[in-house]
């Protein structure tokens, strides 16, 4: 009976160990790729682990200038065997941003992963757009469910 109870002891004491260390990953452990975090224009993004970027479709702050207004984008699109993530940022350098500028696709007003924005539907997949700050944020993927974890 003390070896049952020692041993469940060391389990709990173990498990409260791993629990606790914020940096341990336990995919890693059963071998899958940890996430990976990027940094776009001062903005972070998690993209899970099995997921490579498409290096040829990134942008770097290119000017675009509009009729109205200048600003800068920002892309970056992950994939691998089923899904796609594509990031894009739009930085109009001014807090001047309304709700038409962020809701551009006509989207549905949703909270995910506590973030305000606009959640659009189409046959290839879904974008949730918000904006932070002077920026205008889309996060698209061809899964509904990838979007969260990319912006939490």
């Amino acid at each position: 009976m003390k070896k049952i109870l020692l041993a469940l002891s060391i389990a709990v004491v173990a498990i409260a160990a791993v629990g606790t260390v914020s940096a341990f990953d336990l995919g890693a452990l059963f071998g899958f790729p940890a996430d990976q975090h990027v940094t776009m224009d001062g903005e972070n993004f998690t993209i899970p682990g099995t997921m490579k970027e498409e290096l040829n479709a990134s942008v770097n702050g290119t000017e675009k200038d509009y009729v109205v207004f200048k600003n800068k984008e920002y892309s970056k699109r992950y994939l691998n065997d089923t899904n796609y993530i594509n990031i894009k940022i739009y930085d109009y350098n001014t807090s001047d941003l309304d709700d038409d500028m962020v809701n551009f696709m006509n989207g549905t007003s949703k909270d995910v992963s506590g973030v305000k924005g606009y959640l659009y539907h189409d046959d290839y997949g879904y974008t949730y757009t918000y904006n932070k700050g002077s920026k205008v944020i889309a996060v698209q993927s061809d899964d509904e469910k990838l979007i969260g974890p990319v912006i939490a």
